[in-house]
């Protein structure tokens, strides 16, 4: 099938212009093109269609290859340009290609047009693709920190002994005016006298890799001197690519007074922690900016799939925040491979299929009351032990791993990727179709085509 090309041709000779476009048709490209001789026409022209290439001769009466390519670029748009000449001199092609122009053709080599508007055509993609995964990283950046922002919960990050982050909420239940006051400091010269042993210890523990997070109360001195009851929870984990403790704090001071708002107040600790998932789950984004919601769709429909075996809520839970956290170990993962728009080779294969390993190994330690772990360990097994990393079979993967199984693959196939666009939720479930009871649980994939077959769900937005 011959692929779309739009050209825009700068020339003032019609036969010459007919000649190029002959030239791409032979290659296999279906042109559609606009031949323009003046800066009115080459604007006109820009503004009414979506270009794919700029063909521009040298030289045309009153315009020409270098006043074309500034209107080009005085335009904004990101469209290869390519000087096609019987006349040019290599030195006035180099002042081209150091004003914007990507390449130059002579008339006399027409066998070299093809190639270079093929080339030229790949690379804008790739560059369009870039400053899309660019704009997308900067948006889950400004996502996440409105979310540390505006947290109920003091958020903070220890590396070598001192504060390198903390939120705004972490200033003031230490009585600072900004965040600024206390980046910097020693995390213990705010811990009153007798319980900085412990805090010390905490925190050598956890960057040492004895133990993967703790929660704990201890008594800080504020800004003025009073003191402070504070709970925190606190986990080992990377920052700028080397260990640190990132953890949640919360004011206490009221558990002391009675035993009823020590509970109450724990209870909120704990659900704090648990808004760790959501955070988790966007740093992963930020990493894989191409997959964003990835793990929030892919929670809902495992949920909703458990409904259909009749799950109780709590069962339910673990689905979801499973769902959030299964591809956390992506965040081992160079994001060049993660945004790669191509294909993999084998050794980049290999490593991604070890985020679910790296995601167990993250998730092992965490005293979670639903087998979250081993849920991203085995969300990658399949029925007949073609998966990994543990190649196991049917009733040997747990229930909850093969519902996550199926719920992957449909959000996995029905959304876009840098190597494809999506294949849309027909696709998806007839894979899911095809693969029942060889690759994924005869239940799931019953249930799941149930959901969107019969009772009109839908894969969330």
């Amino acid at each position: 099938m011959a692929m779309p090309l739009s050209v825009l041709i700068v020339e003032d000779y019609e036969d010459d212009a007919e000649l190029m476009v002959l030239q791409l048709r032979e290659a296999g490209f279906d042109v559609y093109h606009n031949r323009v001789e003046t800066a009115e026409q080459m604007r006109a022209a820009l503004g009414a269609h979506a270009w794919d290439v700029v063909l521009s001769d040298f030289r045309v009466p009153g315009f020409g290859a270098a006043p074309a390519l500034a209107l080009l670029r005085e335009s904004g748009l990101d469209i290869p340009f390519i000087t096609v000449s019987g006349m040019i001199g290599e030195e006035s092609a180099v002042e081209l290609m150091k004003a914007g122009a990507h390449d130059y053709v002579m008339k006399d080599h027409p066998a070299r047009l093809a190639p270079a508007v093929r080339r030229e055509i790949g690379e804008a993609r790739e560059r369009r693709a870039r400053r899309q995964a660019e704009e997308g990283l900067r948006a889950a950046e400004e996502q996440f920190r409105g979310l540390v922002e505006q947290s109920i919960a003091g958020i903070y990050i220890i590396q070598d002994g001192k504060f390198v982050y903390v939120n705004r909420r972490f200033a003031e239940i230490l009585g600072y005016d900004a965040a600024s006051e206390v980046i910097g400091r020693d995390p213990l010269s705010l811990v009153i006298e007798k319980d900085r042993a412990i805090v010390r210890e905490y925190m050598r523990q956890r960057l040492e890799g004895e133990m993967r997070s703790v929660s704990y109360t201890y008594t800080a001195m504020r800004k003025d001197g009073t003191l402070i009851d504070v709970g925190v929870h606190g986990s080992r984990a990377s920052h700028a690519g080397r260990p640190a403790v990132i953890g949640l704090m919360q004011d206490i001071s009221e558990k002391k007074r009675a035993e009823e708002e020590i509970q109450r107040y724990v209870a909120q600790l704990e659900k704090a922690f648990m808004s760790t998932v959501g955070v988790a789950t966007t740093l992963s984004e930020m990493r894989d900016p191409y997959t964003a919601g990835h793990e929030r769709r892919v929670a809902e429909i495992a949920v909703a799939i458990g409904k259909e075996f009749g799950f109780d809520d709590r069962r339910l839970e673990g689905l979801r925040v499973a769902g959030y956290l299964h591809d956390v170990g992506k965040m081992t993962i160079p994001s060049e491979i993660l945004s790669k728009p191509g294909k993999l080779s084998a050794i980049e294969f290999q490593l991604i299929q070890g985020h679910a390993k790296a995601s167990y190994d993250v998730l092992k330690d965490v005293e979670f009351p639903w087998p979250v772990a081993n849920v991203a360990l085995q969300h990658h097994e399949r029925i007949d032990g073609s998966g990994y990393p543990q190649g196991l079979k049917g009733e040997e993967i747990m229930l909850e791993a093969r519902i996550m199984a199926v719920a992957d693959v449909v959000e996995a196939m029905s959304s876009h990727r840098p190597y494809r666009p999506g294949l849309g939720i027909d696709k998806a479930l007839a894979e899911i179709e095809r693969g029942r009871g060889i690759l994924y649980d005869v239940q799931a994939s019953d249930a799941c085509l149930r959901l969107f077959r019969e009772k009109g769900y839908t894969v969330p937005a």
